[in-house]
C-alpha cells in the first residue's frame, strides 16, 4: 500500500512537470532581438541607446536608465551592433543641450546621428502597470529620415528601488494629473516644413551600367553635289568655276555631281549613354569631322540631261567641315563583359563649306558658307566592359549628313550630301 502511494505521488509529479508551462524567455532578450531583426538591413551597425521616459512625462531618471542599460547588455550579447558608450552619449547630448529621454524631435535625432556616427539610434517610452510591472515601448529610429523602422513591446518586472512613485499610493490632493503627452517629432505627418528625407539609393540591375567614350573614325563617304537655280542664270564657266569649253556662257538650270570620292579625317567624337537592365539604351555624341572632294575624273549632269565627263584636277573644289549633336537609339544583347548592339541616330549638323572657285551673289569667290544640316546613321557595334570599369568598343556605321546653301543668290538652292559606310574605335569608362 505504502508503495501504491509513492508511485501515484512520482506520477503525478511528473504529469505536473510535463504540463507547467515551460520558462518564459527574458522580457530583455526578447526586446534585443527583435530590434536587433529590424536593424539587420542597416549598413552602419553603430547605434546609441536612449535612456528610456514616461509616456504620461513622469521622471523616469532612474526607470529609464536600468532599462536601457539592460537592452544595452543584451543587445552587446547579440553581437550585432556597435553600441556607443554612455560616458559619450551623455557628453553629446550635453553639448547639443538634449534632454536626456526618449522624446527628441526629428532635426535633434539627425544632429545626434551626425556626432556619433550612428545610423540608428533605440529609444522609447515606459508604462507602468499594475502588480509591480513596467511596459516597455522600444523603437529603433534611422537618425538620417527620423523614421522608425522597428518597434518592440514587452512587459517588464520592476525588481529595482526607485523612481515609479506609484501616484495611487499619495492623498489624493496631491495626485498629479497626467497630461497627455504628444508623441516625438518622427512620428508626426507630415514632416517639418523644409525637410525632405533622402530617399534610398536604388539598386542596379545585373546589366545595367552607364558609359562615357571618345573614339576616332575611319572612312570615306561619298558626296552629291548640285547647284540649281529656279531662274535659270546660272553661269558654269563664271561662276562654278567649271572649265567646259564646249558650254560657251550659257546658263544652266541645274549642275548635279553624283558620288564623288572625299578624303579627310573624322569623325573624331565624344560620347556619354547607358543601358537599363533590359535591351534598350541611348545616347548622346559630339563629334567632329572634314572632308573634301579629292582629284577624280568623273560624270557631271546639266539641266537633267545625260552624264558628260568632268575632271576635278585639284582637291579644293568643296570642303565640308562638319561639327555634330546626335541621339542614338540603341538594342544590345545583355551581358556582364561583352554587349553587342545596334540602333538608330539622328542629329543637327552644323556645316561650313569652302567653296573657293564658285563666285557668290557679288560676282566673286565668295566667303565660307554656313549650312546646318541633318544627320541620320544605323550603327552596328560591339561594346567590351572590363574589370577596372573600363569600356572598348568597336562599330560599324552607315551615315548621311545633308545640307543646303545659296550663295546669296534668290532663287537659287544648292545641295551637298555626304553618305557612306564607316569604321570607329575607342575607349571610355563604364559606371
Amino acid at each position: 500500500m505504502k508503495d501504491r502511494k509513492i508511485f501515484v505521488m512520482a506520477f503525478a509529479a511528473a504529469v505536473l512537470g510535463l504540463c507547467a508551462p515551460a520558462r518564459a524567455e527574458d522580457p530583455y532578450v526578447t526586446l534585443a532581438k527583435e530590434i536587433a531583426e529590424a536593424g539587420s538591413g542597416l549598413g552602419n551597425k553603430k547605434i546609441a541607446i536612449i535612456p528610456f521616459s514616461y509616456a504620461d512625462g513622469r521622471e523616469a531618471n532612474k526607470d529609464g536608465a536600468v532599462v536601457s542599460e539592460r537592452i544595452t547588455m543584451k543587445l552587446i550579447k547579440l553581437n550585432k551592433f556597435e553600441i556607443v558608450e554612455r560616458s559619450m552619449l551623455d557628453k553629446v547630448m550635453s553639448e547639443l543641450k538634449l534632454q536626456n529621454s526618449g522624446g527628441m524631435d526629428a532635426a535633434s535625432t539627425q544632429q545626434l546621428g551626425k556626432l556619433l556616427g550612428v545610423e540608428a539610434i533605440v529609444t522609447g517610452t515606459l508604462v507602468e502597470m499594475q502588480a509591480g510591472r513596467i511596459e516597455v515601448n522600444a523603437r529603433l529610429i534611422k537618425t538620417e529620415t527620423a523614421q522608425a523602422i522597428g518597434a518592440s513591446q514587452v512587459s517588464v518586472e520592476k525588481d529595482w528601488v526607485g523612481d515609479a512613485a506609484t501616484p495611487q499610493q499619495a492623498p489624493p490632493q496631491y495626485q498629479p494629473q497626467a497630461q497627455p503627452q504628444p508623441q516625438p517629432a518622427y512620428y508626426q505627418q507630415p514632416q517639418p516644413a523644409g525637410y525632405y528625407p533622402k530617399p534610398a539609393p536604388r539598386q542596379r540591375g545585373k546589366y545595367e551600367f552607364g558609359f562615357f567614350e571618345v573614339f576616332y573614325g575611319f572612312g570615306s563617304p561619298k558626296m552629291d553635289m548640285e547647284f540649281s537655280n529656279a531662274n535659270a542664270n546660272i553661269v558654269p564657266v563664271t561662276e562654278l568655276g567649271i572649265v567646259c569649253p564646249s558650254c560657251g556662257n550659257r546658263a544652266y538650270r541645274s549642275v548635279t555631281f553624283e558620288e564623288l570620292k572625299t578624303e579627310g579625317f573624322g569623325p573624331l567624337a565624344m560620347r556619354v549613354g547607358g543601358f537599363g537592365n533590359s535591351v534598350i539604351g541611348g545616347d548622346f555624341e559630339m563629334s567632329y569631322e572634314k572632308r573634301n572632294i579629292a582629284a577624280q575624273g568623273t560624270t557631271w549632269s546639266l539641266n537633267g540631261g545625260a552624264p558628260g565627263s568632268f575632271t576635278f584636277s585639284g582637291n579644293s573644289y568643296a570642303t565640308v567641315k562638319t561639327f555634330g549633336m546626335s541621339f542614338d537609339l540603341l538594342l544590345r544583347i545583355p551581358g556582364k563583359v561583352v554587349n553587342p548592339y545596334t540602333g538608330v541616330g539622328l542629329g543637327l549638323s552644323l556645316n561650313t563649306i569652302d567653296l573657293p572657285d564658285v563666285w557668290g551673289s557679288n560676282r566673286a569667290a565668295p566667303a565660307t558658307e554656313f549650312s546646318p544640316g541633318l544627320m541620320v546613321r544605323l550603327p552596328i557595334g560591339i561594346r567590351f566592359r572590363l574589370e577596372n570599369n573600363m569600356s572598348l568598343f568597336t562599330e560599324m556605321r552607315l551615315e548621311s549628313n545633308s545640307m543646303e546653301f545659296d550663295r546669296g543668290f534668290e532663287g537659287e538652292s544648292d545641295t551637298i550630301k555626304l553618305s557612306g559606310g564607316k569604321f570607329l574605335a575607342g575607349i571610355g569608362v563604364a559606371f
